[in-house]
């Protein structure tokens, strides 16, 4: 599968300072919204469930629909508010993974590019301790060697 743009396409300065700027405007309009859930809290808390996700949305309907229906004790302004923001972080989250994914490719794709330059660069180090006798690809050598897995093969 060849990759078109592999090594071409690079953030500019502007880039990063305006995604930065971007991401961290997104995490201080969020921030003030959001509670500090511990792990227990958040494993009693848990998901709602895609079932019980029904429920809320078939009182949602009987709630805008027939509202003579609905119960008293519920803060109906309050679970207006909740719905919507449910709905629209769960679009916000969307988003994020789309972003994510986006991010994850950028990042594999310069992680292959950085690391088959890097072999390249030590197969040259090699070759330069080998045939040139020049100081320093020795060390270099030695410095790199540990890095590479033992596999228990040996090469002939």
């Amino acid at each position: 599968m060849p990759i078109e743009n592999l090594g071409k396409n690079h953030f500019t300065d502007e880039q990063i300072q305006s995604v930065d700027a971007a991401l961290n405007e997104i995490m201080t309009s969020v921030l003030g919204m959001t509670e500090n859930l511990t792990s227990i809290e958040r494993r009693n808390l848990g998901k709602v469930g895609e079932k019980n996700k029904l429920i809320i949305n078939k009182i949602k309907d009987y709630h805008d629909a027939q509202p003579n229906l609905q119960s008293p004790d519920v803060d109906w302004e309050e679970f207006e508010k909740d719905y919507r923001d449910r709905a629209v972080a769960s679009g916000m989250l969307a988003k994020i993974r789309s972003l994510e994914i986006l991010l994850m490719n950028i990042k594999i794709l310069r992680d292959h590019d950085n690391y088959a330059d890097a072999l390249r660069d030590y197969r040259f180090a090699q070759y330069k301790s080998r045939f040139g006798n020049q100081p320093g690809y020795q060390f270099k050598i030695e410095e790199i060697q540990p890095l590479f897995p033992k596999t228990g093969k040996t090469k002939k």
